[in-house]
C-alpha cells in the first residue's frame, strides 16, 4: 500500500475489516458511529493510482452520477469525495454476490431478474447517463435479493461539464465480450443502445452457457431446444447496427415482460436448459424482508449528535445527516429546520440541497441571513434552484453588486451569474492569493461558456491557483 494507511474514519463512518480488493480499489466494511449496526461499504482508490487525475475523476464520477439518480435497481451511494489523500465512495453493502452465480438458471427466472435492471438503466439513460461497461460482475445482489447495477466509473454522462475531457477519444471503454460494436470507435459517441447490447450478451451467455462474442450464432444453434421467441428477443438486442437493435431499455423490459406472460415461457420457468450441470445452477440468493425507515428514524440520531456532541462529533454527525438524506425527506428536514439549535442549521441546509424540492428554496434563502449557515444555505439554494428550474429566483436572492461576499461565490457561479463573472474578470488583478484560490474554485461551477471567459482572463494564475486554473 506504498506505506499510506487508509483513514480510520470518513465522516460518521468508521472503517472496519477489509471486504475485498481489486486492481484499482480497496473495499472495507464501515459502520456509522451514530447508528451502531448500520453497515456500509467504503471503497477507496488504491494509492498507486492517486496521481492519475483521469482515474481519480472516473472513480469519483460514480458517486456524482448515482447521487443524482434514484431507482431500487441502482446501487445507493451515501457520500463520496476525498479524505486526506484517499478518494472514496461510501455505499450500501451488497452481500448477495453477483449475477455470475445465476449462470444456467431457467430462462424465465433470468428474464424476471432482468426486468428491474432494465428499469434502473432506463432511469440512468433518461438522465443522460450511459453505463458503457455492463457485465455480470457489475450486477450485484442486495441482502433482500434485489439485483442492482453498480460501477458507473466509465459511464458517459451527457450532462457532465467538460465531458470532452472525461474520456479520451482514443480510449476503448468497456469489457470485451459485452461491448457493442460501436464502442470500438470514439467511446463518447454512444448512447443507451450499447447497454441494450451488453444486456443481450449477458442473457445469451447465461441462458446458453456460451458467450455470444465467441460463437456468433443464434441461441438454438448453441443450445438445442432454446425457446424461439426468447431467442428472437435476444438477437434483436444483439444487432450490430444500433438502429436495428431494441431501441431502449423500456422496450427491452417490456419485451421481457411480454415473453414471461406468453405460453412459451410456461415451460421454461423452473428448470435450466438441458446440458447445464447441477454445479452451474444458482444457489439461493440471500433474501429477507426489506426494512424501510422514515427520516425520523434514519436522520434523528445525527441531529441529536449535532445538538449534544463535541466539535469533532458534530462534524461527523453533519456528514452522516447529509449522506443519509434521501429524496422525499424534504418535508421532515424543513420541519426540523424550524426547531433545531442554530449550530445544526448548516447541516440541514446541506441535506436540503441534496434532496429538497421546490418548496425548500425560500426557507434556504431565508437562511442567507444566518451567519451559522449562510454559505451552506447559498450553495443548497443554488442546487435546489437548478434542480427545480427556479434559477432566476435564486439569482435574484443571491445577486450582489460586483463580486460581493466570498461565501456566495460558489452558488452564484453554479447559477451562471454573468454579473459575478464580469466582476471576477475586472477584479482579478486586485485579488490577493487566498481570494484568487476561492474565486477559481467557485468558477469551476460556471457553465462552460462563462468558464472559458474566466479562464482567458485569469491566465496569470500562479502557485496553488495554477492547478485550479488548469482544471477550469
Amino acid at each position: 500500500m506504498n506505506g499510506l494507511r487508509p483513514p480510520a474514519q470518513i465522516g460518521s463512518v468508521r472503517l472496519l475489516e477489509p471486504l475485498g480488493e481489486g486492481g484499482m480499489a480497496l473495499v472495507f466494511r464501515g459502520e456509522d458511529r451514530f447508528r451502531p449496526g448500520l453497515f456500509c461499504a467504503v471503497k477507496l482508490l488504491r494509492p498507486e493510482v492517486h496521481r492519475d487525475a483521469d482515474l481519480v475523476r472516473r472513480f469519483l464520477r460514480e458517486g456524482e452520477v448515482l447521487t443524482r439518480l434514484s431507482h431500487p435497481g441502482l446501487v445507493e451511494i451515501f457520500s463520496f469525495g476525498t479524505s486526506g489523500a484517499w478518494p472514496y465512495l461510501v455505499m450500501e453493502v451488497l452481500p448477495g454476490g453477483s449475477l455470475k452465480a445465476c449462470r444456467g438458471e431457467a430462462p424465465a427466472a433470468l428474464a424476471r431478474r432482468m426486468i428491474p435492471v432494465c428499469g434502473a438503466l432506463g432511469v440512468a439513460h433518461d438522465a443522460g447517463v450511459v453505463h458503457r461497461d455492463l457485465k455480470p460482475s457489475n450486477l450485484l445482489f442486495a441482502a433482500d435479493g434485489t439485483l442492482k447495477v453498480t460501477d458507473f466509473g466509465v459511464c458517459f454522462w451527457e450532462g457532465e461539464e467538460g465531458r470532452t475531457r472525461a474520456t479520451r477519444s482514443q480510449m476503448v471503454v468497456g469489457t470485451l465480450g459485452y461491448m457493442a460494436p460501436e464502442q470500438h470507435g470514439d467511446p463518447r459517441r454512444v448512447d443507451g443502445r450499447c447497454d441494450v447490447y451488453a444486456l443481450g450478451a449477458i442473457l445469451f451467455e447465461f441462458m446458453t452457457g456460451q458467450a455470444f462474442a465467441q460463437v456468433q450464432l443464434p441461441p438454438a444453434a448453441v443450445r438445442p431446444g432454446f425457446p424461439p421467441r426468447m431467442a428472437g428477443l435476444i438477437m434483436r438486442a444483439l444487432q450490430p447496427d444500433p438502429a436495428k437493435r431494441l431501441p431502449d431499455m423500456a422496450a427491452f423490459g417490456q419485451a421481457l415482460s411480454d415473453w414471461l406472460e406468453s405460453a412459451e415461457a410456461v415451460g421454461w420457468g423452473e428448470e435450466p436448459l438441458p446440458g447445464f450441470a447441477a454445479r452451474d445452477r444458482e444457489q439461493a440468493t440471500v433474501a429477507g424482508p426489506r426494512r424501510e425507515e422514515g427520516p425520523e428514524l434514519r436522520l434523528a440520531p445525527y441531529l441529536d449528535a449535532l445538538a449534544t456532541g463535541p466539535v469533532g462529533a458534530r462534524r461527523s454527525a453533519a456528514e452522516g445527516l447529509v449522506a443519509g438524506a434521501r429524496v422525499g425527506d424534504g418535508p421532515w428536514l424543513l420541519a426540523a429546520l424550524s426547531t433545531v439549535q442554530e449550530g445544526a442549521r448548516f447541516a440541514l441546509a446541506r441535506a436540503l440541497g441534496k434532496v429538497g424540492d421546490g418548496s425548500a428554496l425560500q426557507p434556504l434563502v431565508a437562511l442567507l441571513a444566518d451567519p451559522f449557515a449562510q454559505r451552506e444555505a447559498a450553495e443548497a439554494a443554488a442546487e435546489v434552484a437548478l434542480r427545480t428550474e427556479q434559477v432566476e429566483v435564486a439569482r435574484r436572492a443571491l445577486g450582489e453588486p460586483g463580486l460581493g461576499a466570498p461565501w456566495r461565490w460558489s452558488a452564484r457561479a453554479a447559477l451562471g451569474d454573468e454579473g459575478w463573472t464580469q466582476a471576477l474578470q475586472a477584479e482579478w488583478v486586485r485579488l490577493t492569493p487566498p481570494f484568487r484560490l476561492q474565486a477559481l474554485d467557485a468558477a469551476r461551477r460556471l457553465p462552460e461558456a462563462l468558464r472559458a471567459k474566466v479562464k482567458a482572463a485569469t491566465s496569470d494564475a500562479a502557485g496553488q491557483a495554477k492547478s485550479l486554473w488548469e482544471n477550469l
